[in-house]
């Protein structure tokens, strides 16, 4: 019995030490992404900032989402924090804020993801939820990290009830003057002077701060490639004004059955970043630290795999997020989609009835004539 008992303490020990070191790694994470709170009047507006704080493992990319009560308050405007690369996505319906930053350069311990401006519509109190979709580091691993509700309190506007002294207005006297005697009023005799004709009206043609001819062009081409083979497909931005060009963000969408991203590299920007947000879909995101006038560009370049079938295609579809000059204003832009066609393979012909006959009898009348002799 006694064996018994200190088995039974035994493993009891070791399940409670294992208990332990699963959680440890969770509780001991000292990186909280948080909102903070405020209160604000019914009617006016107030800026909350999301921020991380106390990052001790450099963090390159992140995607969240803020919840929120649509009844109590609304979304604005989101400014981008310290991410190199940022997007928002307001949902008013649900009283969702969807939010993904990325960074070239790696973030630690405090900054800010972004300043998030609200708008209360009525007297209440709506809590701000966070939730971490993702959260990694530069070499693509995840970090964990707490997050804080923040809450906005949306106040009645003060009345004079409340604490506010009323006024007590002062009262004038006034004297009316006497009135003089009636005389009996004079019809002015009108006079008529002739009109002079009006200046001829002349309109002028406003000239547009942008030229027509100045709108860009994102081009990517079309392609024929066998089954399982690679090919090169760059992405060019064409027909750039004399500003130049700043910044770009460009999504590309395929058919995830038919063609696979190998790799995407090789852009003329300063800087680059690219990313995998769902099946069939990358975004990329560019910098000019200095936007010269380059009448054309490279966004990148990209290596395709053909993985589908023969005759399969795939269409390659451009969404510009965001061109920006060196003045930091959007460019003007049209986009020239492109698609992949995987190209049977090379097969040997198939031949008619009559060749078929024609070259087995040639066959057999010359291994005849190699017999004979």
């Amino acid at each position: 019995m006694k064996g018994k008992a200190f088995r039974d303490i035994t493993v009891m020990l070791v399940i409670l030490m294992a208990s332990m070191a699963l959680v440890a790694p969770a509780s001991s994470s000292s990186t909280i992404v948080s909102i903070e709170s405020k209160s604000v009047t019914v009617g006016q507006s107030v800026t909350l900032q999301l921020m991380v704080e106390g990052a001790d493992e450099p963090i390159s990319s992140a995607r969240l989402v803020l919840s929120y009560d649509p009844a109590i308050c609304e979304v604005t405007s989101v400014e981008e924090g310290q991410f190199d690369f940022f997007e928002s996505t307001i949902d008013k319906e649900k009283g969702e804020l969807n939010i993904i930053g990325y960074g070239i350069e790696e973030l630690r311990e405090d900054f800010k993801i972004a300043d998030i401006a609200f708008k209360a519509k009525k007297e209440g109190v709506c809590n701000l939820g966070v939730d971490i979709l993702e959260l990694k580091n530069s070499k693509g691993n995840p970090v964990h990290a707490k997050t804080e509700s923040g809450s906005l309190i949306a106040e009645a506007p003060p009345s004079d009830e409340e604490g506010m002294p009323k006024s007590t207005p002062t009262i004038t006297p006034t004297t009316t003057p006497a009135l003089p005697s009636p005389t009996p009023p004079i019809s002015p005799t009108p006079s008529f002077t002739p009109a002079s004709s009006p200046p001829p009206i002349t309109t002028t043609t406003p000239t547009p701060l942008i030229p027509s001819t100045s709108i860009a062009v994102v081009h990517i081409g079309n392609f024929s490639v066998a089954e399982g083979k690679l090919c090169n497909a760059a992405i060019i931005i064409k027909n750039i004004g004399e500003s130049g060009i700043s910044r770009a963000d460009i999504t590309l969408e395929f058919n995830p059955s038919v063609v696979k991203i190998e790799s995407a590299r090789g852009s003329e920007f300063d800087r680059f970043a690219w990313d995998v947000p769902s099946e069939g879909k990358l975004m990329m995101f560019a910098f000019e630290n200095d936007a010269k006038a380059k009448r054309e560009i490279k966004f990148v370049e990209l290596k395709l795999r053909a993985i589908g079938r023969e005759n399969e295609s795939s269409e390659l579809g451009l969404e510009v997020g965001r061109l920006k000059d060196g003045n930091n204003q959007d460019i003007p832009f049209e986009v020239e989609n492109g698609y992949l066609w995987i190209k049977p393979s090379r097969a040997i012909p198939t031949l008619s009835v009559f060749e078929t006959i024609a070259v087995t009898a040639w066959l057999y009348f010359f291994i005849r004539l190699r017999r004979r002799k």
